[in-house]
């Protein structure tokens, strides 16, 4: 059930991104509650309210407290970056979904982002749906030649570790999986044991020695 509940979140977020008509099936009052919460923990809660109100189209409203308390939320996030410069990554985004873009102590890493940048973060514990919205809109952008060109129009895209171009292959898998990114942007070909794990870690569904023990094999090698 679980997994179950996870892909109806993705697919809200991909109707917030136009890349889905609609979700699956109409949401439970729990589920929009989880959902709201979610939103809140991976920091897409503006872009997951965008959303929230396309699917007003097709009858499917969340709860009014949670869609009072989400609304509310995201329009703050709407004014804060009416009112200030955004990083250099919202510029990928598009035009509906600019302003509802959270903003995080990572936006200066951010406006660099690449496949290393981000595994760092995730070994740090800190990577997030924001995170790998950002990353997908900007492969998009480039229609997925950024480490190309970030590497100088190298044909191999070069990582330090067999252990980072795993996460770069779970990652991949990740994107497609959360965000729908399409075949043809997908750099790496995707991993989904590696995939699956970062989804769990991103959910912190895994204990400390859990992630010890998958630090130490990406180092092993």
């Amino acid at each position: 059930m679980a997994q179950d509940v996870k892909k109806l979140f993705f697919e809200l977020l991909q109707v917030s991104m136009g890349t889905l008509e609609c979700v699956e099936r109409g949401p439970s009052p729990e589920e929009w509650k989880t959902f709201y919460e979610w939103a809140k923990t991976q920091q897409v809660e503006g872009v997951g309210y965008h959303g929230v109100e396309r699917l007003f189209e097709f009858g499917l409203r969340a709860p009014q407290d949670v869609s009072i308390d989400w609304m509310s939320e995201a329009e703050m996030i709407r004014e804060q970056n009416q009112q200030t410069k955004q990083p250099r990554v919202a510029q990928y985004y598009p035009e509906t979904l600019r302003d509802l873009r959270q903003r995080s102590a990572d936006d200066g890493t951010s406006q660099t982002l690449d496949v290393q940048q981000l595994y760092r973060l995730s070994q740090q514990g800190r990577l997030n749906i924001r995170l790998l919205m950002d990353y997908c809109y900007v492969l998009r952008a480039t229609k997925g030649r950024y480490e190309k060109l970030k590497a100088g129009g190298m044909g191999a895209l070069l990582l330090g570790t067999v252990g980072q171009r795993r996460f770069a292959r779970g990652l991949t898998w990740l994107l497609h999986e959360a965000l729908a990114l399409e075949p043809e942007f997908m750099q790496w070909k995707p991993l989904e044991t590696e995939g699956r794990y970062l989804l769990a870690d991103m959910f912190g569904e895994h204990s400390s020695w859990q992630r010890m023990v998958h630090r130490m094999k990406y180092l092993a090698f």
